[in-house]
């Protein structure tokens, strides 16, 4: 009858585990699913909140243990309004920052060191508005990469430093010095910086490459 017993038991268990594993496997499944659905709204937001501009993003994969995320595409405009001016938008872009849960834990006291950045700006607005303001430049600052080095960026903000930066622009919008009205330069540049933490000589390699088409 023992015998009987364990042999009618085992199968039972066995329908057991795999009922539990195929539970866990789909749990996870879900988990990932809402963590690949919310963390672009969370991104968006934060982005928003730090710095006026709204940011778009068509997809994102990040691996927030490793500090590597990946974007398929992405568009940056000067406010979360209907109508609010383009000042750039891109394809594939990719972060690598190991250090950012240590600087997010202590806000502006830490700089966030990013290790490697690229980014394809498949158009990139470097003009000044109405006002004679530059939305793009406020909105770098205000990340905490400010156009003049030691430039002030708010006391919230969290300071920037870019060890590895690889751009790739198809496109520069600037203002024509003649006419005074915003045209879109065709450059088809790409650069590389190092120890980054301001945007003078990006955006010095960038009008300079608008000036010679």
């Amino acid at each position: 009858m023992l015998g009987a017993h364990v042999q009618e038991s085992s199968p039972f268990r066995a329908g057991v585990l795999g009922s539990t594993l195929a539970g866990l496997v789909l749990a996870s499944a879900i988990l990932v699913l809402g963590w690949m659905l919310l963390l672009p709204l969370m991104a968006q937001e934060r982005f928003v909140a730090a710095t006026g501009a709204e940011l778009r993003l068509q997809g994102l994969m990040a691996d927030p243990f490793a500090g590597r995320a990946t974007v398929t595409g992405w568009t940056l405009r000067a406010a979360a309004a209907p109508g609010a001016a383009l000042l750039a938008r891109g394809g594939a872009a990719e972060l690598v920052a190991p250090s950012w849960r240590a600087a997010w834990n202590a806000g502006a006291e830490t700089p966030l060191v990013i290790e490697s950045l690229e980014l394809h700006f498949t158009e990139l607005r470097l003009a000044p508005d109405a006002r004679g303001q530059w939305p793009l430049l406020s909105a770098l600052a205000s990340l905490g990469l400010p156009y003049e080095q030691g430039g002030r960026t708010g006391p919230e903000a969290v300071k920037l430093r870019l060890a590895r930066l690889r751009l790739k622009v198809d496109t520069v919008v600037v203002r024509d010095a003649a006419t005074g009205r915003e045209v879109a330069r065709p450059v088809a540049w790409s650069g590389e910086f190092r120890d980054l933490d301001h945007a003078r000589p990006v955006v010095a390699a960038l009008l300079a490459a608008a000036r010679r088409e």
